[in-house]
């Protein structure tokens, strides 16, 4: 594993530094919204004039908005719930496939991941439309499903890759 990192010195300074630029600009929208959140102005000025918590009390004190945090919360949480058990129990059977039907499996299941967002939607939405889903949280629900399942795989084909199965097979004589 040491063998990937450049053993050079100049080369890994030059490498900690550009992770430090490309953290930094993805930081650096987030260390301005901050404190533009807590602004007591009606427009977006920075750095504030003045800090209130004016733009949180309109947040929490608003029915809409925790209806629709409430909404988010639980659509996140289902899809989760839903589209990770079936990444997992789909990379555990392409890792054990192997071959051509592993790799037709997981073309199968990256497909949305590399299809253009609108050409998904209007493919979902048909769908949809003839389940008669369209505009139920069911139907966001699948939506959002289909569009986490491929990060799963992304994430968990690695992992089972190197994962070692003769510690199942150890597990299962205990």
């Amino acid at each position: 594993m040491l063998e990937a990192y450049p053993h050079n010195r100049l080369a890994r300074i030059v490498l900690w530094g550009f992770a430090a630029l490309v953290m930094a600009f993805l930081m650096l929208p987030t260390l301005v919204v901050v404190p533009l959140s807590f602004s007591a102005s009606n427009l977006l000025e920075f750095p504030p004039h003045a800090y209130s918590l004016r733009w949180y009390e309109n947040f929490f004190g608003s029915a809409t908005w925790m209806a629709a945090l409430r909404t988010s919360l639980i659509l996140g949480t289902l899809t989760a719930l839903i589209a990770v058990p079936f990444a997992l129990l789909a990379c555990i059977s392409m890792n054990r496939l192997g071959g051509k039907t592993a790799a037709s499996i997981q073309s199968v299941l990256l497909t949305p991941s590399i299809t253009p967002g609108i050409l998904l939607a209007i493919g979902l939405f048909f769908v949809l439309a003839a389940q008669r889903l369209v505009g139920t949280l069911f139907g966001v629900l699948v939506g959002h499903v289909v569009l986490a399942v491929p990060v799963a795989c992304i994430v968990l084909l690695p992992a089972l890759a190197r994962f070692d199965w003769n510690q199942v097979q150890a597990a299962r004589s205990l």
